[in-house]
C-alpha cells in the first residue's frame, strides 16, 4: 500500500476515535420552522388560527440523519419525531423543535420558538321563527332570525339543505320554500360557526316548473321530464290535460303531446306548471349515391350519403364499421358490400340500403429510373414513363425533363399521368427525387494534446467516399476518415473527401501540442524546509494560468493566477489547514487545457 494511503488511513482512524470519545466540535445548521395549512406545506398560514382548525409546522434546514423532537411549552410531545407536526384539538402554546445528528457528533440544536394562539369562533344562537306573513297558498313568507356574538364584526350566509342561498347575508331570512335551513356566521378573522338546522314548511305554494331532457324523440326512444324538486312534494303528471302515471319529480315518456305537472306541498298548497310540448321526429331517409359500382386497382370510387338534414355518418363494409369513415362521403378502394348509418339533426338514426362495389383490372403506370442529385447542378435529365403517351408534372419538371437547378435542394415528387378513354386506362405513378445538399465536413473546434500523446479524428461521411489528409506528417493513415494524429508541434490539418455523383467536402483543424506541467501529489508544510509548499513545474509557460484548490466540502481554500503564482503553503486566511486530500483545478490559459486531481497535505 502506498505511504500516502497508509497516512490517510491512520488519520481516518484518529477521527473515528474522536467521534467515539464524543469530544468533536462539529455543529449543524439551526433548524427553521415554517407554518402552513395542514397537508399543504407550500401554503403559508398565520400563527393565530381559528378555534377547532388545524395548522401544520414544517421543519426546514436540517441535516440528513437528524433526530427530531417537537416540544410544546418546553415539554416533549409524545411520538412527535417527524419533520412535520399537525397541531390539533386547539393546542395553543409555544412550539420548538430540537434536532440532533448523531452521525456528525453534534450537540442538540433548538429552533426559534413559534407561538400558536387561538381565535374564538362566533357564538350562534338557535334560529327563531317569526310566523307566516301573507295569504296562505297564494303568496307570503316566514321570517327566520338569528342572534350571534363575536370578538369582531360578523357576516352571515343563510343555507338551504347546506347550500348557500344567494343574497341571503343578514341576520334574518324570509323563507318561501319548504326545506332545512341554517346560517353560517363568520367574523373578520375568517372564523365561522354554523347554526343548528331548522325544518320550515311555510304556507306558500310550491314552485312548479317543468323541463325536458330534449324537445323531441325518435322512433324507439323516450324523453325524461323534470319538475321543480322538493323532498316532500307530491306530483301529478298530465298529458293533453289528462292525468297519467307518475308521482315523482321526473317521468319518462314515449308519446308526443302537451305535458304539465301539478305539485302539492306538505302544507296542502299546490301549483300547476306551464305546459311543455314534446314532439316525435319524422324518421330520416338516406340512400347511397355514386358514379357507378366499379373501380380500378389503385383508384377509388366515391360514395355519398344522400338525404335531408343529415349530421353524423358511419360507413360499413360487409357489415363491419370502417375506422375513421365518419363523413358524408367515403372513397372505396376495396371491393365489397357498403352501407352507411346516419344520425340526422334531430338525433334520429337510419341505415341506407347496401351497394355492391366491384374491382376491375387497371393499367400499371410507372416511371423509368431517375437518379438522385448531389447538389442542384448539371443538365436536365429526360424523363421516361410507361406506358407512353402520358405527361409529367412536379417541381423541377419542364418539357418532360427534370431540372435539378430549377427544383433546388430537397425531396421532390415527379408524377406521370396517363389519361385514357376508360377509367381503367387512367392512372398515374410517382417517384421521389432527392437533390441533396453538398456534404459538409465539421472536424469541430481546434484540439489540445500533450506533447507525445495522440488523438483520433472522425471525418466519416458514408459509403463511397475517399479521403486525403494533408500534411501527412504525424498521421498514421492519411487516406482514412478515422486517422490517428501524433504531431510533434502545433499543426493545422486539412482533409478533402470525394463522394458519389462528384460530391466534395473539406475542412481543417488545428491540433495544439501542449507541453506538460509537473504537479506534485503530496507536500508537507511542517516548517522543516523540505516540501513546505506545493510548487508546480512547467507552469511558467502559461502566464495566464489559474490555480484553485478545494477542501473536501468544495470550499476554495487557495486561488492564484498570473505569471508568477504564489505556491500553496497549506494555510487558508492565515489558518493552518488540516491534514488530508485537497482537490485542485489548473486552467493553463483561458479556454485552454484543464488539469484536475488531488494533492495530499501531510505534516
Amino acid at each position: 500500500m502506498p505511504k500516502r494511503y497508509i497516512i490517510f488511513f491512520l488519520w481516518w482512524l484518529a477521527l473515528q476515535g474522536r467521534a467515539q470519545r464524543n469530544d468533536c466540535n462539529l455543529s449543524i445548521n439551526k433548524p427553521i420552522v415554517s407554518v402552513s395549512k395542514a397537508g399543504r406545506p407550500a401554503v403559508a398560514a398565520l400563527t393565530t388560527v381559528c378555534q377547532d382548525s388545524l395548522v401544520q409546522l414544517n421543519l426546514k434546514n436540517y441535516e440528513k440523519g437528524t433526530v427530531v423532537q417537537w416540544r410544546l411549552n418546553n415539554t416533549d410531545i409524545p411520538n412527535a419525531k417527524d419533520t412535520i407536526l399537525v397541531i390539533r384539538n386547539n393546542q395553543a402554546g409555544v412550539y420548538t423543535c430540537t434536532v440532533k445528528n448523531n452521525v456528525l457528533c453534534t450537540n442538540p440544536v433548538v429552533s426559534d420558538p413559534v407561538a400558536i394562539s387561538l381565535i374564538p369562533k362566533p357564538i350562534v344562537g338557535p334560529l327563531m321563527r317569526g310566523g307566516f306573513v301573507g295569504t296562505p297558498c297564494v303568496d307570503g313568507y316566514e321570517k327566520l332570525t338569528v342572534t350571534a356574538t363575536g370578538n369582531s364584526s360578523l357576516s352571515y350566509q343563510w343555507l338551504s339543505e347546506n347550500r348557500p342561498i344567494e343574497r341571503a347575508n343578514s341576520t334574518s331570512f324570509d323563507v318561501i320554500e319548504t326545506g332545512v335551513y341554517s346560517v353560517r356566521v363568520t367574523d373578520s378573522d375568517g372564523c365561522a360557526t354554523v347554526s343548528g338546522n331548522l325544518t320550515v314548511i311555510p304556507a306558500t305554494p310550491p314552485k312548479a316548473e317543468i323541463s325536458a331532457s330534449k324537445g323531441g324523440f325518435c322512433a324507439g326512444e323516450n324523453v325524461t321530464l323534470f319538475s321543480t324538486r322538493g323532498r316532500t312534494n307530491v306530483y301529478q303528471w298530465m298529458r293533453d290535460g289528462q292525468p297519467i302515471g307518475g308521482i315523482k319529480d321526473t317521468i319518462i315518456i314515449a308519446q308526443a303531446g302537451v305535458y304539465s305537472v301539478k305539485v302539492t306541498a306538505p302544507n296542502s298548497c299546490s301549483t300547476t306548471s306551464l305546459p311543455i310540448t314534446v314532439i316525435r321526429h319524422p324518421e330520416p331517409v338516406v340512400s347511397i349515391e355514386s358514379p357507378g359500382n366499379e373501380f380500378c386497382p389503385g383508384a377509388a370510387l366515391p360514395l355519398t350519403a344522400a338525404g335531408t338534414d343529415l349530421k353524423k355518418f358511419e360507413w360499413f363494409m360487409n357489415g363491419q364499421p370502417i375506422k375513421g369513415a365518419s363523413k358524408n362521403k367515403f372513397e372505396v378502394n376495396v371491393e365489397g358490400s357498403y352501407s352507411v348509418s346516419i344520425i340526422d339533426t334531430n338525433g334520429c338514426k337510419a341505415v341506407a340500403k347496401a351497394v355492391e362495389v366491384k374491382k376491375v383490372d387497371k393499367i400499371t403506370v410507372r416511371i423509368d429510373s431517375l437518379p438522385d442529385f448531389c447538389g442542384p447542378f448539371g443538365n436536365p435529365i429526360p424523363l421516361k414513363g410507361i406506358p407512353s403517351g402520358g405527361f409529367f408534372s412536379g417541381t423541377g419538371v419542364v418539357n418532360g425533363a427534370f431540372d435539378s437547378k430549377l427544383a433546388g435542394v430537397g425531396e421532390h415528387v415527379v408524377t406521370y399521368i396517363v389519361q385514357g378513354a376508360l377509367d381503367c386506362l387512367n392512372g398515374e405513378a410517382q417517384k421521389k427525387v432527392i437533390v441533396s445538399r453538398p456534404p459538409t465536413l465539421n472536424l469541430g473546434e481546434d484540439r489540445i494534446i500533450f506533447q507525445g500523446s495522440s488523438l483520433s479524428l472522425d471525418a466519416e461521411l458514408g459509403i463511397g467516399y475517399t479521403y486525403q489528409w494533408t500534411p501527412t506528417a504525424g498521421v498514421d493513415n492519411p487516406v482514412s476518415p478515422k486517422a490517428l494524429f501524433r504531431p510533434e508541434q502545433t499543426t493545422t490539418y486539412h482533409i478533402v473527401a470525394m463522394g458519389p455523383m462528384g460530391c466534395l467536402a473539406e475542412d481543417s483543424i488545428t491540433i495544439n501540442v501542449f507541453s506538460g506541467v509537473y504537479v506534485p501529489d503530496v507536500f508537507t508544510p511542517n516548517g522543516d524546509g523540505q516540501n513546505d509548499t506545493w510548487e508546480l513545474k512547467g507552469l511558467e509557460l502559461y502566464p495566464q494560468a489559474q490555480i484553485t484548490i478545494f477542501n473536501r466540502w468544495g470550499q476554495a481554500v487557495f486561488y492564484e493566477t498570473g505569471e508568477a503564482p504564489k505556491p500553496f503553503d497549506g494555510t487558508f486566511n492565515g489558518n493552518v489547514l488540516p491534514v488530508g486530500e485537497y482537490a485542485y483545478v489548473i486552467l493553463t490559459e483561458p479556454n485552454g487545457h484543464v488539469l484536475r486531481g488531488k494533492v495530499l497535505l501531510l505534516r
